[in-house]
This record gives structure tokens, sequence and C-alpha cells, in this order.
């Protein structure tokens, strides 16, 4: 970070408009920006075109996961410079494995680092990798933000997406491999044929009409929806089937998504018969339950661990006070 202090104190010195965000707490990454509620379609594949929900047949008493992906993003505006944000961003996904039910890391790791910035306003070099974000000119400091979040989501699918690649290479695909995410954003090319199941824990998409969505937010504890295949925002049907599974219920809570993911898996016909033991697998990772995460209620404890461990090894926010 010297040539970053360099930098500013440069600026300072010649009267530059320059400033530093005072808000110094460890979780200080700056919000991505919202998302609106997609509508999209979906065939629905099992009871005849009817949608409906029922309960997961429990039929297995352990779990086939034995990998696990997840990965973590640190992204921060260090400073401002003529009103246009300095963004760090560290992006990391790791595939750990799972021996003597413990996870451990299985030698498939990535991580990235760099500034978002519109370099033509930052010349000479800031010590790390740069990505312009400054396509498009000219554009308000939220558009810099904004843009930073799409190459820092992209980055991180990319990351994600190799360590997929290496895992389906190697022995490791005798295993199944829990991905925290979407598999569809995978392609086709890596997921035909692997033991690849993807948990979604965010709804951004809505497949159904309001009676049908109603009855996914009243599914019970172990409940699951019929298999549909998605269409795209295009109206083209992706290359996986999914259903939703309520993991924990609350009638208190009052939140619609509590406890409620979307499960995701190539479309295979041999991987629409094992939804019920799919589901069997996951709600068996409910336990232990993955608290304190935020989102404990939908995530499990493989991945919290996974989670943790790239954590662990990130940048801490000391380090990136300018």
């Amino acid at each position: 970070m010297n040539k970053l202090r360099n930098f500013i104190r440069e600026k300072k010195q010649n009267s530059e408009d320059i400033k530093i965000p005072r808000i110094a707490r460890e979780n200080d990454d700056f919000p991505a920006p919202a998302n609106d509620i997609e509508r999209r379609n979906a065939e629905i594949l099992e009871n005849n075109g009817v949608f409906q929900t029922k309960p997961v047949e429990i039929t297995a008493g352990k779990s086939n996961f034995a990998y696990f992906l997840d990965g973590i993003e640190r992204k921060k505006i260090l400073f401002y410079y003529r009103s246009i944000p300095c963004i760090y961003g560290h992006v990391a996904a790791a595939v750990l494995g799972r021996a003597d039910k413990k996870p451990h890391p299985a030698g498939l790791e990535k991580t990235h680092e760099a500034l978002y910035l519109p370099q033509k306003h930052f010349p000479g070099d800031l010590g790390m990798k740069i990505i312009d974000t400054g396509a498009g000119e000219p554009m308000l400091p939220e558009q810099y933000v904004y843009e930073a979040h799409k190459e820092i989501q992209k980055i991180r699918g990319e990351l994600e997406k190799s360590l997929v690649r290496q895992w389906a290479g190697r022995d490791y695909n005798k295993g199944w491999l829990f991905v925290d995410g979407r598999v569809e954003k995978l392609s086709k090319e890596l997921t035909s044929g692997s033991n690849i199941v993807g948990v979604i824990k965010s709804h951004h998409a809505c497949y159904f009409d309001y009676e049908n969505q109603y009855r996914i937010y009243s599914m019970k504890k172990g409940e699951r929806s019929c298999v549909f295949r998605p269409e795209d925002g295009k109206g083209r049907p992706e290359s996986v089937f999914s259903w939703y599974l309520r993991l924990h219920y609350d009638k208190n809570y009052g939140t619609n998504a509590f406890g409620l993911i979307r499960v995701e898996v190539p479309a295979d016909e041999e991987l629409l018969a094992k939804a019920d033991i799919i589901s069997n697998w996951i709600l068996l990772e409910t336990k232990p339950v993955a608290f304190p995460a935020s989102r404990w209620d939908r995530m499990i404890y493989p991945v919290k661990y996974c989670e943790d461990y790239l954590k662990s090894k990130a940048p801490n926010y000391a380090r990136l006070t300018i």
C-alpha cells in the first residue's frame, strides 16, 4: 500500500481534491448494487407438468458430498480522487475436501487482487494490478462503483469456473461437489457428466405465478417443490434442472426466504430421478447448524467452514487503511 499512500500524499501536497472515507470497521465492503427481481418462465418436469410440493423421502443416512466450493469478495473504497473512487478488490475461491467428517484443503485454491479505477485519471504505478473501470465516460462516482462490482463478480465467477474445471479433470470427480452458487454459470461443457450440485441462497428470479410462489414460501422443513427447467431472460431453456428446498422453518421468523434454497443440477435425465436423494443429502448437511453466519438458515456448515478458511487468508482491513 506504500505506493498508494505516496500517491495520496503527493496529491494532497499539490492541494488536489482527495478524500478518504472514515468508516473503519471489519465489514467495510461497499454494498452491492440492488438487484431487480426478474420474472422468468419454467417447464415443470414432474407430476405431469402440474406444480406441487412434497416431503423429501429420507432414504440415506449419509451425505455423498465430498467436496465443497465457495468464493469470497473483499472490496473497499480506499479514497476518492477528484470524486472518482479508487476501489480495492480481493477475490478468492477454494474447493475443500472432507475426510473424517472435517473439511480440509484439497489443493484447489485461487486468489485475485487488484485496484478498480479509470486508469486515465490515475497515471503512474500504484503498486498493484489495475482493472480499468473507465469505459463509457463521463460517469458518476456511483457508476464507477457499479462497474467495479461487476468486474469483481466476473473475476470471482472465472476463479470458481477454473477450479471446477480442475476438479472435474482429476479423480476428485469420484465424489459429489457442492457448489455455493449457480451451476448454470459454469457452462454445460464443465458440468455434463459431473457429480455437481449448486445451491442458491438468494432469490432474484421468479419462475411461477403468485399461487405457486406462495406454495413455495409455505413449505415446511424437509419439503421440496417439483423439479423444473428454468428459462433464461430470453426465454431459452437453461442447461440445468432445479427445485426449491426448505432447510429450516420458523413460523415466527417472519420472512418468506427463511431456510429456503434453490437447488440446481446439470440437465441430465438420470439426475431428474435423484431430486429426493440429493435433497436428502443437503438436509443431512444442515447438522451442525452454520450459525453464526448471517445466512445460517440457508447455509451448510462445510460451506461456512470454506468461507471462514478463505477469510482467514484474506487481507484484513487494517492493512487496507490509507
